[in-house]
């Protein structure tokens, strides 16, 4: 059962689909999480690869760099609360509201 409405979230590194933090996502002991599709900004942003555990972060330098592609997920509030743990939010990581364009949809 979900705790809250969902919304979406953007994701662009070890939380993708493949990658080592994506089970995250697909626990259902942590919210929902379900797949929407694959998705980029429409502003461009540095992709930084950082640290001695290649963690991948976005500058806040709009308008430079590329276009970052990733995945897009409806998660509920529980989720939001796992995925804040897991990224440190408020204080290694921010979050903010952007446009992405949603480059295909999942088929049910």
């Amino acid at each position: 059962m979900s705790s809250s409405a969902l919304r979406r979230f953007f994701v662009y590194g070890t939380l993708k689909r493949g990658e080592p933090n994506h089970k995250l996502l697909t626990s259902p002991e942590n919210g929902v999480g379900k797949f929407v599709g694959r998705g980029e900004t429409t502003i461009k942003f540095p992709l930084v690869i950082g640290t001695r555990y290649n963690i991948p972060f976005l500058l806040n330098k709009r308008n430079t760099g590329n276009f970052v592609r990733g995945e897009i997920y409806e998660v509920d509030d529980t989720m939001v609360g796992k995925l804040d743990e897991l990224e440190g939010y408020p204080d290694f990581y921010d979050r903010e509201i952007q446009d992405i364009k949603l480059l295909d949809e999942e088929e049910e």
